[in-house]
């Protein structure tokens, strides 16, 4: 996957931004609300497809709320405790405007992860001390004589103060940074997906769910490949400066993930106030060929969501809130 240019421009994601926060964005929300369970249970299920468990949308209901705990089912039950967790924790350091990612708090998601999985056969929170292989992905891994150091950077990274439109950058290279540390013996990339959506939470945004599928995951280990050179590089020079080169392919991953999850929001948001309409609609009122909307809403050019069976979107989501009272 070669990226030449950004498949969402930034005037769309930046006007996602502004619906976002003209509805509400994250303020006087909890992640107990239907809203956050709805993008946690799908975090959950793709980022296990990810690594080869396959649940569909009811399964995952089901596992949470009836377990029998086979080993898919104690890997899903893992993820979304771990998961919950962190995110709660994330949201109150956006609510206090506490950000800080810790050693702690990394070592914690992977205990809460395996710290009742019979299958796991190490000691759940603690580095690995052997040498390890990304399953079907060329990237070296840190020596394990290097993990404190390398997990030390990447914390240095993480808190690094950033402009807000460097947030998804800095998603793909702590990403990447710890992808390519793999730390743990196992479950590398699952805790390694939450840290993302810890950040992510932490500066007052959804989680975001990479989509796990054949092609999607295909398309994911190649971006972690194309970013791995930029991390050598990055840890080859201390940690300094590490926003200079962008790992292009795993940030138009994250902008996607993060389309979605936000117009989840927004679209749910907006329908209690005014009614979505569907693209036949759309297309009636504002007389845009109805194809092209399509296109437009499969690439999130547009503030759209899925809702029941339909995608359905509205005009007035074409154009700055600041300019509609709604």
């Amino acid at each position: 996957m070669t990226i030449k240019r950004r498949i969402i421009p930034n005037s769309t994601a930046n006007l996602r931004f502004e619906w976002f926060f003209h509805v509400g964005g994250l303020s006087g929300v909890s992640v107990r609300n239907k809203e956050w369970m709805d993008l946690l249970k799908e975090d959950t299920r793709n980022s296990l497809m990810i690594e080869g468990y396959f649940v569909s949308r009811t399964d995952i209901i089901d596992i949470i709320d009836n377990p029998k705990y086979s080993k898919t089912e104690y890997r899903v039950l893992g993820y979304f405790d771990a998961a919950f967790a962190a995110y709660e924790l994330a949201f109150q350091q956006f609510q206090t405007k506490e950000f800080k990612l810790s050693k702690a708090i990394i070592r914690q998601i992977h205990s809460l992860m395996f710290r009742g999985d019979p299958n796991f056969s190490y000691t759940p929170g603690e580095w690995r001390k052997g040498d390890i292989e990304i399953t079907g992905a060329k990237v070296k891994t840190s020596s394990p004589f290097e993990i404190e150091r390398h997990i030390e950077g990447l914390i240095e990274v993480a808190n690094t103060p950033t402009p807000t439109d460097y947030l998804v950058r800095k998603l793909a290279i702590v990403h990447d940074m710890f992808e390519q540390i793999h730390p743990f013996p196992d479950g590398n990339g699952r805790v390694g997906r939450i840290l993302m959506n810890f950040i992510l939470v932490a500066h007052g945004y959804p989680n975001i769910a990479i989509k796990g599928s054949e092609k999607d995951r295909k398309e994911y280990i190649d971006a972690l490949e194309h970013a791995d050179p930029i991390v050598q590089t990055i840890i080859k020079n201390n940690f300094k400066d590490p926003f200079v080169k962008p790992p292009l392919q795993l940030e138009e991953i994250i902008n996607k993930s993060l389309a979605i999850a936000l117009d989840v929001v927004i679209c749910n948001r907006f329908n209690d106030i005014k009614k979505l309409l569907s693209l036949s609609e759309v297309s009636k009122i504002t007389g845009k060929p109805i194809l092209s909307l399509r296109v437009a809403c499969a690439q999130k050019k547009v503030i759209c969501s899925k809702i029941g069976t339909k995608v359905l979107t509205h005009p007035d989501l074409f154009e700055s809130p600041d300019t509609k009272i709604v």
